[in-house]
């Protein structure tokens, strides 16, 4: 991990598309599906910035792992079939 002690230190509220992603262990890409789909958030655009409120991707990431569609697959319907 890059960055100054103070900057690592600081606890951190608002994130941006691909540190959201990263915090979930998901690409980019795969987090605006989710969005899409309801699954996380929607970011709030400011001054030319998009943030994301690091509290509601968490609580939204628990509806997930906890929720009655945490085995759902989606676009994965064969993940974990022998074929």
């Amino acid at each position: 991990m890059k960055g100054t002690l103070r900057e690592i230190s600081i606890p951190r509220f608002a994130l941006r598309r691909d540190e959201a992603a990263a915090a979930l262990a998901i690409s980019p890409s795969t987090f605006d599906s989710w969005i899409k789909r309801g699954l996380m958030p929607e970011g709030k655009p400011i001054g030319g910035v998009t943030l994301w409120d690091a509290t509601k991707v968490r609580e939204a990431w628990q509806r997930l792992a906890d929720g009655p569609g945490a085995e759902d697959d989606g676009d994965r319907p064969f993940r974990g079939r022998v074929v």
